[in-house]
């Protein structure tokens, strides 16, 4: 049997353990081994970074600018915004950064964002999808969606498709989902979007929406294949953000491990490499932590059908008015 490389061995070291793999040791486990030097090569070019002003969004836009990278950040709030604004550029040095206004829970603010970045920007060099939410009881968007769907899903897809011509126009280029570790404790089911269910639970759902995410990273990388433009997801292990600790689903998490918790760029750390490295290039549609293509299911029960994927596919598409 071929003896384990170094950092193989780490790494199974610390994925040996979620509090470890997922949290910051694992992070710093890691780090040793890894080889940066190609992600300077985003300097110059465009990254559009959705959930920008906090979180980890916000830990990928520093890390973007700092890298040379002119950055646009799209969020709801044009206070925050405007601040966000203000922090990356003082923090980088790089006054190539820009806000644009969206509430992804909204279609038409999603239409209008796009039509407004495309003004913008004259190419797209990678788009991250990274803002979502979990809500604690049961919204409706004003376009009658679940909101923690709208948000997570249906927004991020509608403004993926309105940007790919630029992005195409702009390959080499890369769409970067952002999921998180939810997505192993959950089978694909599209009750909440599209049924009226009895019960709700914030957690579930969240992770219904964050296994969509990577199965739309794996058909889109499917529907994008000669165009130039590769598409991943990334999970940015347990990151310390004002969405996690505010969440009253989460309070026994934050409790327990709030001592391993991820700053803001550590967490964002794969989604920069995806955004700006060489080796994400040379592949499409996988799942990534820590650098590392990781499986995207755990357990058999979790596992989806072919004819499941294309429900998903279908209704995602006729929900954002993109339907065939």
């Amino acid at each position: 049997m071929q003896e384990l490389s170094e950092a193989a061995r780490i790494d199974a070291e610390a994925a040996a353990d979620d509090a470890v793999g997922f949290g910051k040791r694992g992070y710093e486990m890691r780090r040793p081994f890894w080889d940066s030097s190609s992600m300077s090569n985003v300097a110059g070019k465009t990254v559009v970074v959705t959930g920008g002003t906090a979180g980890v969004g916000l830990g990928a836009a520093r890390s973007l600018a700092q890298l040379g990278a002119s950055v646009v950040v799209v969020s709801r709030d044009e206070t925050r915004g405007r601040e966000a604004v203000q922090d990356i550029v003082a923090s980088s040095g790089n006054s190539r950064v820009q806000w644009v206004g969206c509430d992804l829970a909204s279609l038409d603010s999603v239409r209008d964002a796009a039509a407004q970045i495309l003004d913008l920007c004259p190419r797209i060099d990678a788009l991250i999808n990274n803002a979502g939410g979990m809500w604690d009881e049961r919204f409706v968007s004003i376009d009658g969606n679940e909101l923690t769907w709208a948000t997570n899903v249906l927004g991020p897809y509608l403004l993926a498709e309105l940007l790919l011509p630029r992005l195409i126009e702009s390959s080499p280029a890369r769409i970067i989902e952002m999921t998180s570790g939810g997505a192993y404790s959950e089978r694909i089911d599209l009750t909440d979007l599209i049924g009226a269910p009895e019960d709700f639970s914030p957690k579930a759902v969240y992770s219904r929406t964050k296994r969509a995410q990577i199965i739309i990273t794996e058909e889109r990388a499917k529907q994008l294949a000669g165009t130039g433009v590769v598409s991943h997801v990334a999970h940015p292990g347990w990151t310390d953000s004002p969405g996690l600790r505010a969440s009253q689903a989460m309070a026994r998490f934050n409790a327990r491990f709030q001592d391993e918790f991820r700053s803001l760029e550590q967490g964002a750390d794969t989604a920069v490499w995806l955004a700006s490295a060489d080796e994400p290039l040379a592949s499409t549609g996988n799942f990534w932590h820590d650098r590392i293509q990781r499986d995207t299911h755990r357990v058999a029960e979790t596992q989806e059908t072919s004819a499941e994927r294309q429900q998903l596919m279908r209704v995602v598409r006729e929900r954002v008015g993109l339907g065939d």
